[in-house]
Formats: C-alpha cells, sequence, structure tokens
C-alpha cells in the first residue's frame, strides 16, 4: 500500500506471548514474607490501637466496652493537663531537632579538612549513634548529679540539674548529644559530595567563610539538611528513656512529653485506652508535620 507515492511499512505486533498465571503472581509472592511482617508487626498493631482508644479496657488491657470518641473527649481534650503536655512536647521538639542538626553541622564543618586527629574527632562526633539512650541517660544522670556529679565538681556548685528549672534545659540536652551522632554521619557525607572546584572559585571572588558557608555549603547541602530534620523531629516525638531515667519517673510539666505519658498510662496507671487514644494523637501530629515539610520540600531543598 502507498502514500504519496512512497510504501508505507506494515506494522508488526510487539506482543510477546500471553504470560501464565504463576508469571503474573510471581511478583507477589516474593513480596509475601515482607508484608507478612508488616502485617503482624506494623499494620495489625496500628489498627489494634486505634480500636482500643475506642473503647474501654480492662486491667489487661483487653476491650469491655465501645466508647467511640469518649475517650478522646472526656480524657484527653477537655483536661489542660493534656494541652501542657502537648506544648511541652512542641517546644522540647523543636529545641532537640534543631539543636542536633547545628551540632551535626557544626562537628561536620570541624572535620570536613583533614588534619592531624580530625578522624578520632569524627570518631568520638559520631559515637553518640552507637550509644543506647537509656545507657547515656544512666551516665548522664551521674554527671548530673548534685553532689557527687562531675558537672558540679567543676563548677563547684550543689545545683539540682535534674530538678526545677534546670530539669528541661539538661534532658533537651541529653537529646540533643544522642541525635547528633547520625546528623554528623549524614551531614559529613553530604559534604564530601560538594565540588570543591565552587569553594576555590568563591574565594578567588573574594568571598570569606561565612558567605562561602551561607551561598555554597548550605544549599549544597540542603537535602541532607532536609531529611535529617525530619529524622530529628520523628526521633524528638519518640524521646522517652531520657524523661524517665533521668527524672526517675519523676518529670515536671516542662519534660512531661506525650510519649512519657503514653507510658505512664499504659504501665503504671492501667489505663490502655487512655494510652491508646494519646498514641494515635501522637501518630497524626507527626504524620501531619511531615506532611507539611514534603509539602514545602521545593522551597526548602536546592537540587
Amino acid at each position: 500500500m502507498k502514500k504519496g507515492g512512497y510504501p508505507v511499512a506494515k506494522k508488526v505486533p510487539t506482543t510477546g506471548p500471553k504470560k501464565t498465571v504463576y508469571e503474573i503472581i510471581e511478583p507477589y509472592i516474593f513480596l509475601l514474607p515482607a508484608l507478612a511482617v508488616f502485617a503482624v508487626f506494623l499494620y495489625y498493631p496500628f489498627a489494634r490501637t486505634i480500636y482500643l482508644s475506642t473503647t474501654v479496657t480492662n486491667a489487661q488491657g483487653l476491650p469491655t466496652k465501645f466508647v467511640g470518641t469518649k475517650i478522646y473527649l472526656d480524657r484527653l481534650f477537655s483536661k489542660p493537663e493534656f494541652w501542657t503536655s502537648i506544648g511541652s512536647t512542641f517546644k522540647f521538639v523543636i529545641v532537640v531537632a534543631l539543636g542536633g542538626l547545628l551540632v551535626g553541622m557544626i562537628t561536620s564543618l570541624l572535620t570536613y579538612n583533614r588534619y592531624f586527629g580530625s578522624g578520632f574527632a569524627a570518631a568520638v562526633y559520631a559515637m553518640p549513634l552507637a550509644i543506647a539512650s537509656a545507657a547515656a541517660s544512666m551516665a548522664f544522670r551521674m554527671i548530673y548529679h548534685p553532689t557527687g556529679g562531675l558537672i558540679n565538681n567543676l563548677l563547684g556548685t550543689q545545683i539540682n540539674w535534674l530538678g526545677g528549672a534546670y530539669q528541661f534545659g539538661s534532658i533537651a540536652a541529653v537529646t540533643i548529644w544522642l541525635q547528633s551522632g547520625i546528623n554528623f554521619i549524614f551531614i559529613s557525607a553530604g559534604l564530601k559530595g560538594v565540588n570543591a572546584d565552587l569553594f576555590e572559585s568563591a574565594a578567588i571572588d573574594g568571598a570569606n567563610y561565612w558567605q562561602r558557608l551561607l551561598h555554597i555549603t548550605i544549599p549544597a547541602i540542603s537535602p541532607t539538611l532536609f531529611f535529617q530534620i525530619i529524622i530529628n523531629i520523628i526521633n524528638a516525638f519518640q524521646s522517652f528513656s531520657q524523661v524517665k531515667l533521668l527524672t526517675n519517673e519523676s518529670p515536671s510539666s516542662s519534660t512531661k512529653l506525650i510519649v512519657y505519658e503514653i507510658w505512664h498510662d499504659a504501665f503504671r496507671g492501667g489505663r490502655f485506652e487512655t494510652a491508646a487514644a494519646r498514641s494515635v494523637v501522637l501518630f497524626i501530629i507527626i504524620l501531619i508535620i511531615t506532611l507539611i515539610q514534603f509539602s514545602a520540600e521545593k522551597r526548602m531543598v536546592t537540587y
């Protein structure tokens, strides 16, 4: 057949042999083990928590009566203590998330250039990543001790760092230190990916250190910083061991975080339904904050 005096090639069918049923379901078979793990350890507990938050439970944590949103309305939203805990949690998260990022950034910049002892310094800065929060909390509990603690011995004082007005700052400092390790690792990796020629060109043009930091370094590693601030916020919301161990289960209103209240309701008060409701609220808060961050990604991150 010709069109305009030129022959037109025939269309060759590109469909291959028809897939068998096994070939269609084969990928899903390989996914089954992972899906089973998620179902048992993630999806079911999550669904169970939501269900428990709408019931009254007995001493064993088993549901006895469905009450809908009554737990949320009567035991959470109508209580001033709940909103105080929310406010304290947000304050703690902001301080810890930004503090961990700042410390990680500073330590990464300090070891960016190679010098004698930089390898040892890098190992020290990364060390918090390998230390459990419970172990660190017990160590800092001795460091903060009012009479025999390292800090008071150095200062010649007997300040109760884990009580009163000092409690929030002391616990936040420990949590910032614990978060600084993973921030150091990722930010250091991001710095190594920055083209060194950019710094040389900027230096030739007369840019000082701070100008190079603000206009080259930070924009270049903004994807890493964006990732780390998300991780820092999630980890800060889940800070529990520090509060429990450093305060000896007696936190003030400034350190009575949501996650501590969840534990206290369930394992000290036997109010499993209230603990479940707080868990759902915490999940929704983290989800909303994460979605807001991702929606602002294009304005915050330079690729």
